[in-house]
């Protein structure tokens, strides 16, 4: 998989700026449907672009960003340029083998969760 940022209920000026610091470390980008949050995180992955499926009701109240095979070079510069830039995401995280069967409230679930154990 080539390296790729899943955007969740992100704004318009949050995706914009995501996607411009993205663009030129030539990481694709994709602002996840809602129609799309029935599926798994990897079957979010795998697809470039927003496919209608039968969604789901669940509608979270935070940001989430998923870095999908992003080298630990482009993981600093990204996170680097989103803090210099004061873009502001809920929750991120790196799309592993075990959260790729996850579904998007599952896994926002489990970021609320390791917030709290966190913070």
């Amino acid at each position: 998989m080539s390296e790729k940022i899943l955007l969740f209920e992100v704004s318009s000026a949050v995706s914009s700026k995501v996607q411009r610091i993205a663009s030129q470390m030539r990481i694709k980008t994709k602002v996840a449907d809602k129609a799309e949050y029935g599926k798994t995180i990897g079957m979010i992955a795998e697809t470039d672009d927003a496919v209608s499926s039968a969604g789901t009701a669940f509608s979270p109240d935070k940001s989430l960003m998923v870095m999908c095979g992003l080298t630990e070079k482009h993981m600093d510069r990204l996170l680097f340029a989103l803090r210099r830039d004061n873009v502001d995401i809920g929750y991120k995280a790196i799309l592993t083998k075990t959260n790729a069967s996850w579904s998007v409230s599952r896994m926002y679930a489990h970021m609320e969760l390791e917030h709290k154990l966190t913070h």
